[in-house]
């Protein structure tokens, strides 16, 4: 019997079958198939159509892959999951029992890592706090020393002076709005060697639900660490429903502002019982969706007026420095060059790296206002002024 070799197509002959007419190998034109031993060669076996396929899959198999796959699909996005469950109305049905269900969901994913694979997502997709090419504006540096080299004392509180030895201690922290000006802040404070950096942000937390996370308890904390300065930023997720002594309060609810206002009020007063200490009160911006941007508005005008009266405390007003010159919603602003460069994010309303280096500006040129910072000069992102 001759060896089927590659050029001629032909397969060794099964046991007990004559040599004579050996097995021709199926083209992919005829759609035939190998002859199984022991069958008729004159009538070969026809391909599976992709319907036939399908149906010779057991219905028990196919609903099994279905639910896997969903399991999955919820373990990977069990932070948003939850969060959106403890965003829902205090009190309903509907939050207790989504509560009840993704809590548990949310630590196996963390435990699993399965959280990472959407944060990657969300870098890919220009949401990453990374480094950035947009030309950083200058920060100006005030002097407060006079004439002679003598510390020209500011109005109101005493402020020290910063030394390699005993850096100036600043610290940021709040809701998601504060991570981006975080990361710039932290950068754009490596220009001088006499600032040390920390920041604390919590996404989907604010003043409003301590029972989710408990910023006044948590910045108690902080204040342990005695800072010099703290930058914070509240009120994204502040636009919902609140429970007082006296119930639950929808946002808009008479009874609402009231019972929120006293909040700003007693966390402004926890943080600036040491008059040494500066506090830099950042406010909300304007939002591409109206709605949002209408509630972050009315928060704002809570966090200014309540800033009144402190003197150790900097009300920031991020509504102009990021609107138009209409004074309405834009995606984009002019750098020192000239050039329109992305402020907001895809939601059209969290910062972009460059517009938290603008933001940064601001809230680190009220630092320097206060502190004389030229000691620890080391060339970078800022400038003298």
């Amino acid at each position: 019997m001759r060896a089927a070799t590659p050029d001629d197509g032909s397969q060794p002959v099964p046991a007990g079958r004559p040599s004579a007419e050996p097995v021709r190998a199926a083209t992919p034109d005829d759609g035939s198939q190998p002859v199984p031993a022991g069958r008729p060669s004159a009538e070969p076996v026809r391909a599976a159509t992709p319907d036939e396929r399908t149906q010779s899959i057991p219905a028990g198999r196919v609903l099994a892959a279905g639910l896997l796959g969903l399991v999955l699909a919820a373990l990977l996005n069990a932070d948003a999951l939850l969060r959106d469950a403890r965003a829902k109305e205090l009190g309903s049905a509907g939050r207790t029992v989504s509560v009840a269900l993704w809590t548990p969901l949310q630590a196996v994913s963390e435990a699993l890592r399965l959280d990472e694979p959407r944060e990657w997502a969300d870098e890919a997709l220009g949401r990453d706090l990374g480094e950035t090419e947009f030309e950083l504006p200058p920060v100006t540096v005030v002097s407060r020393r006079g004439p002679s080299g003598e510390l020209a004392e500011p109005d109101g509180p005493v402020w020290r002076t910063p030394t390699t030895e005993e850096p100036l201690r600043l610290w940021v922290g709040g809701d998601s709005m504060s991570q981006v000006l975080g990361e710039s802040i932290t950068r754009l404070a490596g220009a001088f060697e006499v600032v040390d950096t920390s920041q604390d942000s919590r996404v989907s937390t604010g003043l409003t639900r301590p029972d989710y996370f408990d910023w006044p308890a948590h910045l108690a904390e902080v204040l342990e660490s005695d800072p010099d300065v703290l930058v914070v930023m509240f009120g994204a997720n502040d636009a919902q429903g609140l429970e007082a002594e006296d119930g639950v309060h929808g946002f808009g609810e008479p009874g609402w502002v009231p019972e929120y206002r006293r909040r700003v009020a007693g966390t402004m007063d926890l943080l600036t019982a040491d008059p040494d200490r500066l506090v830099v009160w950042v406010g909300q911006p304007s939002a591409r969706d109206a709605e949002l941007g209408d509630h972050m508005r009315r928060l704002n005008e809570i966090f200014a007026t309540e800033a009144e009266g402190r003197p150790n405390l900097v009300y920031i007003d991020t509504w102009t420095m990021f609107n138009d010159a209409q004074g309405g919603y834009t995606d984009v602003l002019p750098n020192a060059g000239g050039d329109l460069i992305d402020m907001r994010q895809g939601d059209g309303f969290h910062f972009t790296v460059p517009g938290g280096d603008r933001l940064a500006v601001a809230a680190l040129r009220e630092v320097t206002s206060r502190f004389d910072l030229t000691t620890g000069r080391s060339g970078g992102g800022a400038t003298s002024g």
